[in-house]
């Protein structure tokens, strides 16, 4: 049975090619013209061939996917080791650049403090001179108020002196005696010195007794100008006129 099954390909294919050599001949063979040859009929032989089975091709394993490269390491360095020296004297710099910034805006505050205080002081000694100024002016014009109104004054006092006064005949020229008198507010005199003799004794007693024998004089009855032109004053005696 299994020879059978061995040759049953190989026949049929012999069966089939004879079939069809038969069919060609039949339909190939009829003569269009007269041949003078005769045609040999072909035989074919055939015989079995039997036919292995074909290997199966082996089936080629599976191959593996290769594995994804490992990414590399990379190593973290490791830290360096500092220096301690080194380290102290970093230190060290930024300390001293810190003091040394600190040191140089507390002298800008300084100097910008002081700079302050003098135009303060600058400011005041402005303002304080403006108003000595003033005050300054005011007095003056004051004074020239009173000089004027002690002009006249003065004016009275040398009349009554030089009234009163007789000059001795040892009177030469070239003498003069001054005296320092005294008032009082009411105009009374109360003190008379000779502060500056003119070398004789007469002169001197008669330029004395001239102004005791005022006894009284017209004064401003403003306080001020009475301190300060009549309190004290000086008469100066000489031969030729009386100058206060």
């Amino acid at each position: 049975m299994g020879l059978l099954k061995t040759y049953t390909l190989p026949l049929l294919l012999a069966l089939v090619i004879h079939a069809a050599l038969a069919f060609a001949l039949y339909r190939g063979w009829t003569p269009q013209t007269t041949l003078s040859a005769v045609v040999t009929p072909k035989v074919v032989n055939a015989k079995l061939v039997v036919l292995e089975p074909k290997a199966q091709p082996k089936s080629k394993p599976a191959q593996k996917k290769p594995a994804p490269p490992k990414s590399p390491v990379v190593k973290k360095p490791s830290p360096k080791k500092t220096d301690p020296t080194i380290a102290a004297k970093k230190k060290a710099a930024a300390d001293k650049k810190a003091k040394d910034v600190a040191e140089q805006k507390a002298r800008e505050a300084l100097l910008e403090r002081q700079r302050l205080e003098r135009l303060a002081a600058l400011g005041d000694l402005a303002k304080t001179n403006l108003e000595q100024s003033i005050a300054e002016e005011v007095q003056s014009l004051n004074d020239i108020e009173d000089d004027e109104a002690a002009q006249s004054f003065r004016a009275g006092i040398y009349e009554q002196v030089r009234k009163n006064w007789s000059r001795p005949p040892s009177a030469r020229n070239g003498m003069q005696a001054r005296l320092l008198v005294e008032l009082i507010p009411t105009g009374e005199v109360i003190s008379v010195i000779v502060v500056e003799s003119s070398g004789n004794s007469a002169f001197d007693r008669s330029a004395e007794q001239a102004i005791r024998q005022a006894r009284r004089f017209a004064v401003p009855a403003e306080n001020s100008t009475f301190e300060k032109y009549f309190r004290r004053f000086y008469f100066l005696f000489q031969p030729g006129d009386l100058l206060r």
